[in-house]
């Protein structure tokens, strides 16, 4: 296994020793795959480019569209570890296949608001009232229009919705096919900068949150899989470590991926306000959450209240605080 720089602080920590001595028989005596979601531009993108890809373990990687399709492979218990908007976990509690949160990712949403085309003639977020507004369904973007839309006398009601991929929702906005895109990072900036957008509204009132690390109660229990999702929490550590030291060679790895120019993702980069890092459970990451659930509720997306601290385990709290382990 290659060993970077960061590992070998890792490596060096005495605490972080007894972890890694811990785990590596439960690591040995693992066969079955641990199965991830891979979604272009998270962690798993972007193992190799950081020396993290040499698992002691097989890693199975789940590419599939988000969203509703992440919730069925948990429900069929076909997925072990995914990275997921605070959102998306509360259509799984209201679905009868709850969610275990294991820890958060604090990233830069980079401009996430409300775009409208240049002269469109659309003002402010009243002037929304009937048309065609586009936002992706259980994640931050969905729970920013229902904020924006509540805190001006609208529901969603008001506006034609149109849920859909960012992806699909780029290419319609650019056809002249949506009135108005709810987006954030890079296809944020690509609206702005490349399909003649500008910002009608910013999210810095409406914070989502960080964004989630997922698994399940039924892959917890499992021999050997808390090891192996000990293990990938550090990796992914370590990746989110090499982003923020290497972000040329990350925009390149991006260009690679997606076909959008490195220089859009160095700007994206540059105009960040917090590092991309992987964080311990906090109670900060549960009421944010909680109150996004109120809000879902308020607005009759969900049918029962939900209290999310049901959700949340602390267990690799340690491992990421570098205090501890977890046991195997």
């Amino acid at each position: 296994m290659n060993i970077d720089l960061h590992r070998r602080r890792f490596i060096q920590h005495s605490a972080l020793l007894g972890l890694a001595a811990g785990m590596a028989p439960a690591l040995a005596n693992t066969p079955k795959a641990l199965r991830v979601w891979r979604y272009k531009g998270q962690a798993a993108s972007f193992l190799g480019d950081a020396g993290q890809a040499a698992t002691p373990y097989p890693v199975e990687w789940v590419d599939i569209p988000g969203g509703a399709m992440v919730l069925e492979a948990f429900a069929s218990a076909s997925l072990d570890y995914a990275f997921m908007s605070p959102v998306l976990p509360l259509f799984a509690s209201a679905a009868g296949n709850p969610l275990v949160l294991i820890a958060s990712y604090q990233g830069e949403q980079n401009r996430s608001g409300v775009i409208v085309k240049r002269g469109s003639g659309i003002r402010s977020i009243t002037d929304l009232k009937g048309k065609r507004i586009s936002f992706v369904r259980a994640t931050d973007t969905h729970y920013l229009v229902l904020n924006l839309l509540r805190h001006n006398g609208l529901t969603l009601d008001d506006i034609q919705a149109r849920a859909m991929p960012a992806r699909d929702a780029l290419i319609a906005f650019q056809n002249g096919h949506l009135d108005a895109i709810v987006a954030g990072g890079i296809g944020a900036l690509q609206a702005l900068t490349q399909m003649d957008g500008e910002l009608l509204a910013d999210a810095s009132r409406y914070q989502c949150g960080n964004y989630l690390i997922a698994t399940s109660a039924k892959v917890l229990a499992q021999p050997g899989k808390q090891a192996q999702i000990a293990d990938f929490l550090e990796r992914e550590r370590a990746t989110w470590d090499w982003v923020e030291r290497n972000p040329d060679a990350w925009a390149a790895r991006n260009e690679a991926l997606t076909g959008i120019s490195r220089s859009l993702y160095l700007q994206q980069f540059d105009q960040r306000q917090r590092p991309c890092r992987l964080l311990p459970v906090s109670d900060e990451d549960i009421a944010a959450q909680q109150r996004i659930a109120d809000l879902f509720h308020d607005s009759g997306l969900l049918r029962q209240p939900v209290t999310v601290r049901d959700f949340w385990d602390r267990r690799f709290s340690s491992l990421l605080s570098g205090q501890g382990s977890a046991a195997a």
